[in-house]
């Protein structure tokens, strides 16, 4: 063979491996591999099935309405692929929400009902269903979210949840304006108890950011009412444990969700028209699994974040959310580059809304003081300032604030 022959051979060999190299794909980490797994397909939860049924029509029962759709579910994803996605049942029958029922928290709300008071009895007598719901889902003690990690999965009907929430603070306040404060008290504690053991439990982000709504809600609850003198002084609130500031779990199901996409992308015919380019290019620019690999390190720093004090919480946001992969990495798997970067949200307003609830609970424990006399979780040298639109203290921190987690209901401070 002539010499030109052998150099043809051998950059043609080379090319050839390049190529081999280039289109293949990396193995999955094992901690990838073990943040993709399923909890066990037998796993119960009574709990889950009642928080997925809560919106079940009046008279059913919501055990057996959140399994009937926990169970479609399953079928489904047995006989489908992960891009074909279930369709909810069209104008599925729910009960009755309370409509127009405030939150006592929000300014106003605690004279709307008063003021109203017929009307405010009538309302709870037509959904005391719900709020009985909402009792018994509360004192379940073995929640754990059965379904698959998948875009279609079942979820709760968080809007139910809230309203179940306000029909229990407005209960609360009919007792305490009977006289029986103490019982108003002790409803709004156990409230706070339970939703508490719910949030150290809670494995899906959705839930969890609920809990934390709706433990807000239940604390400024509590102020309101003791500010207008109806229920006596609460007892203190100790700060959120490692459990309730814990996001491990919630990140394993949102990686799993966003993984599990990642890894099916090539399967699906409509991705490369929807990228506009051709499937064997999409070969060339992606790499599934070197994607996830890449997004994982994101998910797992929250994870551990989660467990930051809030000192070391601040100074985390100075960090960048995630690391860029190596540039050999975004030559190689382009097309993941830029999708692992999309679909990893920032998660630190999450994280914000745990440590927001935590300023929460302090202000809580200094409830009877003519001004909140303690310091800012945030800032150990600054206290609460008045938000006239609020109505309330609030505290100060490194993110925005529009659910008012930082404040708490005050009497305003008296004019200077």
């Amino acid at each position: 063979m002539k010499k030109w022959q052998w150099i043809s051979l051998v950059s043609f060999l080379l090319l050839a491996a390049l190529a081999w190299l280039w289109l293949r794909d990396e193995p999955l980490l094992a901690d990838a591999r073990a943040w993709l797994q399923a909890p066990p397909a037998a796993a119960e939860s009574v709990a889950y099935y009642q928080l997925l049924g809560l919106d079940a029509p009046a008279g059913q029962d919501p055990q057996a309405a959140g399994r009937q759709l926990l169970d479609a579910h399953r079928q489904w994803r047995a006989e489908h692929g992960f891009s074909d996605l279930l369709q909810p049942a069209a104008a599925a029958e729910r009960i009755e929400l309370p409509a127009g029922l405030c939150a006592l928290g929000e300014p106003g709300c605690l004279q709307q009902l008063r003021d109203n008071p017929a009307q405010l009895a009538g309302l709870l007598a037509r959904h005391a269903e719900l709020r009985q719901r909402y009792e018994n889902l509360l004192a379940q003690s073995d929640y754990r979210t059965l379904s698959q990690p998948s875009m279609d999965e079942p979820l709760a009907n968080y809007t139910s949840l809230d309203r179940a929430n306000r029909l229990l603070a407005a209960q609360a306040l009919v007792l305490a304006e009977g006289g029986l404060g103490a019982a108003g008290l002790a409803l709004l504690q156990q409230d706070v108890r339970q939703l508490r053991e719910w949030l150290g439990r809670a494995d899906n982000l959705i839930l969890k950011m609920m809990l934390v709504r709706l433990l807000a809600a239940d604390l400024d609850a509590i102020a309101v009412l003791h500010d207008a003198g109806l229920l006596p002084r609460p007892a203190a609130q100790p700060a959120l444990s490692e459990a309730e500031r814990s996001l491990q779990g919630a990140m394993q199901r949102e990686f799993a969700l966003v993984g599990f996409g990642l890894m099916t992308l090539l399967d699906n015919p409509q991705t490369a028209s929807e990228l506009g380019v051709l499937r064997w290019q999409l070969r060339w620019l992606y790499k599934p699994q070197m994607t996830v690999n890449d997004s994982l390190p994101a998910y797992r720093r929250v994870a551990n974040a989660s467990q930051l004090d809030t000192a070391a919480f601040v100074r985390s946001l100075q960090s960048p959310a995630r690391a860029e992969p190596s540039l050999w990495r975004r030559v190689r798997n382009p097309l993941g580059a830029i999708l692992g970067q999309v679909a990893t949200p920032d998660f630190n307003q999450y994280l914000a809304r745990l440590h927001d609830l935590d300023a929460k609970l302090v202000l809580f424990n200094a409830l009877g003081q003519a001004v909140p006399e303690v310091d800012n979780p945030y800032r150990a040298d600054q206290r609460a300032s008045w938000d006239a639109k609020r109505q309330a203290y609030c505290f100060a921190g490194p993110l925005a604030d529009k659910q008012g987690l930082r404040c708490l209901p005050w009497t305003p401070p008296a004019a200077s």
